[in-house]
């Protein structure tokens, strides 16, 4: 009896075992099989990265060059830097950090202090939050230079070209203060709208400019306070991304705003429900679309 009990706890934990693995090469699969696609060296491609509720995105431009624009909650730290171990990321061009909350920036200490940052922008924006103490002391320690975020100036890299098209004004919210950026790369646009709200949209729309993409990373998780009517009659976007955790307590992505994607016909992704999601645009302007699950 004892022997039957010993062999079937043992059976038990096999299984549990190899359930485990599969489920750890599950994760690595969508690395491993698409490695050579991503890295390819004339395609950009960017990395909308599953680090729960927060934003992190990578950019890789042809030539193998990367710009990071956020970097997600601390809580995701081992998440984010395995996925650069595995890209063999050792240096950043451009390190954007939209705005200074934690689920943007909580791990902008650790990528300063690691990785060899060229340049770095965030907003003319401060808060006595932790997260944000830990960045200023990273870039103080590597005198890393802060450049502040100006509307319509241009970073072009590989042909990869990021526009920023706010803060338009002194917003005293920090999320309307976020970094706004358009990516443009052969005739294909990719539209990054951190955490504003349907005012700062109003605003931008207001100032003429030209917002259409053919991608739009939404709005502060898929909030009910951002992505409205009138910015999404004018962005026009065939792909609308959400990057945002499981069971959060604010209800992102809220149903007013799924709705609202779905009446104007956009196909929508969410890294709660997809993973890691990469946007793969070839020189033609062909796009690619993969995702983990």
């Amino acid at each position: 009896m004892r022997k039957r009990s010993f062999f079937s706890l043992l059976l038990i934990f096999i299984l549990l075992f190899l359930t485990s693995c599969s489920f750890l090469n599950t994760e690595d699969k969508f690395w491993q099989e698409n490695l050579k696609e991503f890295l390819a060296k004339d395609v950009c491609t960017l990395f909308f990265l599953d680090v729960g509720q927060g934003d992190c995105i990578l950019i890789k431009t042809p030539e193998n060059r990367f710009i990071l624009v956020d970097s997600g909650p601390n809580t995701a730290e081992n998440e984010v830097l395995k996925i650069f171990d595995i890209l063999n990321i050792r240096t950043f061009e451009v390190v954007i950090a939209t705005h200074p909350h934690e689920d943007h920036i909580g791990n902008m200490d650790k990528i300063i202090s690691e990785f060899d940052v060229k340049k770095f922008y965030t907003i003319d924006k401060a808060t006595n939050t932790q997260a944000f103490e830990n960045m200023l002391k990273a870039l103080d320690k590597k005198d890393l230079r802060i450049n502040i975020v100006r509307p319509y100036d241009r970073i072009s890299i590989n042909n990869v070209l990021l526009t920023f098209l706010s803060p338009l004004k002194d917003y005293e919210d920090l999320n309307n203060s976020s970094a706004v950026v358009k990516l443009e790369f052969a005739k294909r646009r990719v539209l990054l709208t951190a955490d504003i709200s349907k005012d700062v949209e109003y605003d931008i729309l207001k100032a003429n400019e030209d917002v259409r993409a053919d991608i739009l990373k939404v709005s502060h998780h898929g909030s009910y306070a951002a992505t409205s009517n009138g910015f999404l009659n004018k962005v026009k976007p065939e792909l609308a991304i959400i990057s945002v955790g499981k069971d959060n307590p604010y209800g992102h992505p809220h149903r007013s705003t799924l709705k609202r994607l779905r009446n104007h016909h956009v196909k929508v992704l969410t890294t709660m429900d997809n993973g890691n999601i990469a946007v793969i645009i070839s020189p033609d302007g062909n796009v690619k679309v993969l995702t983990e699950r």
